[in-house]
């Protein structure tokens, strides 16, 4: 498992590996999400394309190229969730994080604060 990605609508992340999505169940991992038709880059490290939140509502798309490379596409989840908060392009680490996913270091961009404790301000719960 080499990415994270903020999916159906909690606060944890789930586990991104190759064309799919996985969630960690503490007694192992349940499938979440297929991509059918796509393909995941870097050989064995089977990373997407691209992952970042770019519709703007804090969680993640996936962006991978299809199998025959001739096109690209996107995923986006349609889990739905409780929780508003910023999108997390808002976030200036977040955004370089993104950045540095397509030039350098194909890793998944992490935001500059706890999701967990920027959800927990916004509706007045305790902080984990």
């Amino acid at each position: 498992m080499n990415f994270l990605v903020w999916w159906d609508g909690d606060t944890s992340r789930e586990l991104l590996d190759d064309t799919h999505v996985d969630k960690y169940t503490g007694d192992g991992t349940e499938r979440v999400q297929d991509f059918d038709g796509v393909a995941s880059n870097n050989g064995t490290k089977a990373t997407p394309a691209l992952s970042a939140d770019l519709m703007g509502d804090w969680r993640e798309e996936v962006v991978f190229r299809t199998e025959d490379s001739s096109a690209l596409r996107i995923f986006s989840t349609t889990e739905p969730t409780e929780l508003s908060l910023p999108g997390l392009m808002e976030d200036r680490q977040y955004r370089l994080a993104v950045a540095w996913q397509n030039t350098a270091y194909n890793q998944p961009p992490h935001p500059s604060y706890s999701l967990a404790d920027a959800a927990a301000r916004r509706t007045g719960d305790p902080l984990p």
